[in-house]
C-alpha cells in the first residue's frame, strides 16, 4: 500500500472551500474523491480538470448509510484511504428564541452526528493508511460565537471538542486529527452578503479583507499532509478577525 498513490476523501468538495481543497490535494499528487449533495455536474467537471485521478461521489451529510457508501466507493476504486477532510456542513441562522427547535437541533445533528458517521465508516481504512489524517473544517464562529448563529456556533464548537477527544483516541493508531477554523472567505455563499455588511466585516479583520478559498485550502493541505507532529490542533485562518 505504501508504494501506491495516497488517497483523500473531501466532503463538500464540489464548491467553495471544498473545491479548493480538492484541487490543492490533487496538485500534491493525491487521488481525491470529492463528494457533492446536489452539484453533480460541477463535481464531475472539477474531477475531469484535476491532474491526478479523481472521483465525484454523492453524499448526504447525516445519513449513516451514505457515509458507509461513499467510503466503500473509494475503497472499491482505489483500495485505500489516507486522508479524510470533513468540509461538508449545514448552516441555519436564527436567534435561539426564533429558530425552530427542530431546525436548531438539525444543525447539530448534521454537522456533528453526520461527521461522526463518516469518521466511524472511514476508521478501518485509515488505520491501514500511510500518514493517515482527519481534518475537520470548523469555523471561528465556533471559537468566538456570533449573534444569530447559536445553532451553527454550537455545532462548530462541538466539532472542536470531538476532534480533540478523537485525537487522543486515535493517537495509538497513528491517525492525526486536527481542526481548521476559517474566518470570512470569498465564496459563492459570502458573495450574497450586502456590500455594507462586507465593509463592516472587513474593518474588523486585521488584514482588512476576506480570505480566499485557496488560502484556506493551503492550510487544510498543511494539516492533512505536512503537519506530521500535530494532532488535536486548532489552526485559525481568519486574517486576524478573532483577535
Amino acid at each position: 500500500m505504501s508504494s501506491a498513490p495516497r488517497t483523500a476523501l473531501v466532503t463538500g468538495g464540489s464548491r467553495g472551500i471544498g473545491a479548493a481543497i480538492t484541487r490543492a490535494l490533487s496538485a500534491r499528487q493525491l487521488r481525491v474523491a470529492c463528494t457533492y449533495r446536489s452539484s453533480r455536474d460541477e463535481a464531475e467537471r472539477i474531477c475531469t480538470e484535476l491532474p491526478v485521478q479523481a472521483l465525484a461521489l454523492p453524499f448526504q451529510l447525516g445519513d449513516p448509510e451514505s457515509a458507509h457508501s461513499v467510503v466503500g466507493s473509494v475503497l472499491r476504486e482505489w483500495g485505500r484511504l489516507d486522508a479524510l477532510v470533513l468540509n461538508a456542513g449545514m448552516w441555519r441562522g436564527g436567534r435561539v428564541d426564533t429558530l425552530d427547535p427542530t431546525q436548531w437541533w438539525g444543525v447539530l445533528e448534521a454537522n456533528v452526528g453526520g461527521n461522526a458517521h463518516l469518521v466511524r465508516a472511514a476508521l478501518p481504512a485509515l488505520r491501514e493508511g500511510t500518514n493517515p489524517s482527519i481534518t475537520f473544517i470548523s469555523s471561528v464562529v465556533g471559537l468566538r460565537g456570533f449573534a444569530g448563529d447559536t445553532a451553527y456556533g454550537s455545532a462548530k464548537a462541538a466539532l472542536i471538542g470531538f476532534a480533540r477527544s478523537l485525537a487522543k483516541e486515535l493517537g495509538r493508531d497513528g491517525i492525526r486529527v486536527n481542526v481548521l477554523a476559517p474566518g470570512y472567505v470569498e465564496t459563492d455563499m459570502t458573495a450574497a452578503v450586502p456590500d455594507s455588511s462586507r465593509r463592516r466585516i472587513a474593518q474588523r479583520v486585521v488584514m482588512r479583507r476576506f480570505g480566499s478559498a485557496d488560502e484556506i485550502a493551503a492550510a487544510a493541505v498543511f494539516l492533512a499532509e505536512d503537519a506530521t507532529y500535530c494532532t488535536g490542533t486548532v489552526l485559525v485562518v481568519d486574517g486576524g478577525w478573532s483577535l
